[in-house]
């Protein structure tokens, strides 16, 4: 059954070829629209745009793993896609049968990989969309 109303953000989960994002604490999809001027003369004064480039990028936070047998996406995978300059299948979504699921291409646009004394190492990944962004329904 789909979500319905305000809901727990902890069902939102960044998936990278079909496998989560190991031990997430946060993540974030910003979809946006170039609105280039088309402003002249004739517009009685009023700013005019016309809809341009859209683009789209994915953040996610969390605790950082980087052993191998660690079960889902960890530093060491994103590392080896920012170091081999591959581009990943990402969606991101609840995954709850009735939601909606956003799936695109994307390059691992930065990664950090952060240790403070006494406290649990972090990541923090980027990610910029190198097509569409498309919107379907999970089944």
């Amino acid at each position: 059954m789909a979500t319905t109303g305000v809901f727990n953000g902890t069902l939102l989960v960044v998936k990278i070829g079909g496998v989560a994002v190991a031990h997430s604490t946060s993540c974030s999809l910003s979809v946006s629209t170039d609105l280039p001027d088309s402003t002249t003369k004739d517009s009685g004064g009023w700013a005019a745009q016309i809809q341009g480039l859209r683009s789209w990028s994915v953040t996610t936070d969390g605790l950082a793993v980087i052993e191998s047998a660690a079960a889902g996406v960890n530093v060491e995978d994103l590392f080896s896609s920012v170091s081999s300059r591959t581009d990943v299948t990402l969606t991101f979504s609840t995954f709850v049968s009735g939601d909606k699921i956003w799936t695109g291409t994307a390059a691992v646009e930065s990664l950090d990989f952060t240790g403070d004394m006494e406290s649990p190492a972090t990541f923090s990944a980027s990610f910029t969309g190198t097509g569409a962004l498309v919107m379907t329904t999970n089944a």
